[in-house]
């Protein structure tokens, strides 16, 4: 036997017993996933033969399409998840729409009034915006339904329920002029910022309130003007921040971090490590910050918040955030149906899980707990009068502040400085207090709170809006103590003593102008 037969039969042996082994390995592996196969098609049949017998039995049943829906959705229910849920079309196009930042109404803040609709504000570039609605207008109706109607059949200040096409009866300060804008639905971009502005000379004040689609490209730019006006500092507001898009929060974090730091992880399925997220883009991170949140800043708007403090870049003033720590996405079933899925949780940068587990309010377990703890953080509206008063008396001061505000307009009273417009405000409505309010602290709220109304009416139709954000500083203590936390010692809405004279008496008011009834 040659040398090379001796070796040829030395790994003969050998590779017969690894093909074998391999065959055998391979057919044990077969049948193990033909068993598992069939198992799972057993399952699958019992699911198809339970709607054949419900369709075939029940004497309600439904048609196989609607059973098979409502089979999946009770599988969604089943597995204990608050966030998932079955997508029709319509749903679908909605959710897509809301993580894009495609805007659903006209684009209309508003405030409930008597008889009207005060808008508050109008979202650039959104239908009512085209149209020509302003900022202190009043909507008296809406195709030819008086708004007051509205407001008895359904209380709230939604316009989701207009049809594609509205007519709005408008009152336009100051001069009290009439007109009809038709309002037409059409796809527009609701931004993601939805205030900025300059709180003082040095400290910017940013309200994010939606993580969608480009929110952090919204966010650099309007922090870069903010900082190109003299901005040395900035208070980034997320409260009632409910979150949106994972990547989004990651993105915002970043642009206050240094590149490459890890933001967020990814914990998925079967104890995988979890993928990190990191910072890509930087742009400030020694710019001095802190971070408005509340029980309603949730999912990505804690990614950003919990980044920050987790690299000390940011103190959290406000109260404890909802506590989402997870993330889902949309698997497609068919071209009817979807499902949104929990897919993942994410962590901090400290690996923890945010995650709300039990209890309600201060007594959830997650979430964050602010460095600055305040007993409120809600946002308040600059044109409430208190709950206590009776509606006739609400009705009563808002149309004399009302009076007032537009008798001031016409006369061309400077809104600058803000304090003197104040003091020729109160000093004016202090004449004017009804005989009802005749206990002085009765009579000091009458005044506080019309004079408010009237200098907010004011800079609404003079769309001051900088100067609004800064008069709301007063009532919004977790603003006032971000502001501290950045820029100590602040003054932002100075006030000044009512000492001047009247400038209108109740008759020449009345003579003046009116009482408007809209």
């Amino acid at each position: 036997m040659t040398v090379s037969t001796r070796i040829r039969r030395y790994w003969l042996a050998p590779l017969i017993a690894a093909g074998l082994g391999g065959a055998f390995a391979l057919g044990s592996w077969h049948g193990a996933h033909r068993v598992r196969t069939m198992n799972e098609w057993a399952d699958a049949q019992l699911l198809s033969t339970a709607i054949d017998s419900v369709r075939a039995n029940a004497i309600d049943s439904l048609g196989s399409d609607e059973l098979i829906r409502r089979a999946v959705a009770g599988m969604l229910r089943e597995l204990r998840d608050p966030y998932a849920a079955l997508l029709r079309p319509d749903g679908f196009q909605r959710y897509r729409g809301s993580m894009m930042g495609e805007g659903q109404g006209m684009g209309l803040t508003l405030r409930r009034e008597p008889d009207a609709a005060g808008v508050v504000r109008v979202a650039p570039g959104s239908p009512a915006f085209t149209a020509g609605v302003r900022a202190g207008d009043r909507i008296l109706m809406v195709d030819a339904v008086a708004v007051g109607e509205a407001w008895k059949r359904k209380p709230g200040d939604s316009t989701r329920t207009f049809g594609d096409s509205s007519v709005l009866t408008l009152w336009r300060a100051p001069f009290g002029d009439t007109l009809r804008l038709t309002v037409r639905r059409t796809a527009w971009h609701m931004p993601a910022v939805s205030e900025h502005g300059l709180l003082a000379d040095n400290v910017g004040y940013v309200r994010l309130a939606t993580f969608t689609s480009h929110a952090a490209d919204e966010l650099e730019e309007a922090v870069a003007s903010l900082l190109q006006r003299g901005a040395t500092s900035l208070v980034l507001d997320l409260r009632g921040n409910m979150g949106g898009l994972f990547e989004e929060g990651v993105k915002s974090a970043g642009l206050f971090l240094p590149r490459g730091v890890v933001i967020a992880s990814l914990a998925g399925r079967g104890g995988a490590a979890p993928q990190p997220h990191s910072t890509r883009h930087s742009r400030w991170p020694n710019l001095p910050l802190t971070v408005l949140v509340d029980g309603s800043t949730a999912s990505s708007a804690e990614v950003t918040a919990a980044a920050l403090r987790d690299y000390n870049r940011a103190l959290l003033v406000g109260t404890p955030t909802y506590g989402k720590g997870v993330v889902q996405r949309v698997v497609t079933l068919s071209k009817d149906l979807s499902v949104r899925l929990t897919t993942a949780r994410w962590l901090t940068p400290k690996g923890i899980s945010l995650d709300r587990r039990t209890g309600n309010g201060a007594l959830a377990k997650g979430g964050l707990h602010p460095d600055v703890l305040l007993d409120d953080a809600t946002r308040r509206d600059a044109f409430a009068v208190p709950h206590a008063w009776e509606p006739a008396a609400t009705t009563q001061v808002m149309r004399i502040a009302d009076s007032l505000a537009m008798y001031a307009l016409r006369e061309g009273w400077s809104t600058t400085p803000m304090a003197l417009l104040e003091a020729r405000l109160r000093t004016t409505l202090a004449q004017l207090a009804p005989r009802s309010a005749r206990d002085p602290l009765a009579r000091a709220e009458w005044v506080t709170v019309s004079t408010r109304l009237a200098l907010v009416r004011i800079l609404e139709v003079e769309r001051e809006s900088e100067a609004l954000l800064r008069y709301a500083v007063r009532e919004d203590a977790a603003l006032r103590a971000g502001i501290d936390v950045v820029a100590p010692g602040t003054e932002v809405a100075r006030v000044l003593p009512a000492t001047l004279p009247a400038v209108i008496s109740r008759k020449g008011l009345a003579q003046s102008l009116p009482l408007l009834r809209p």
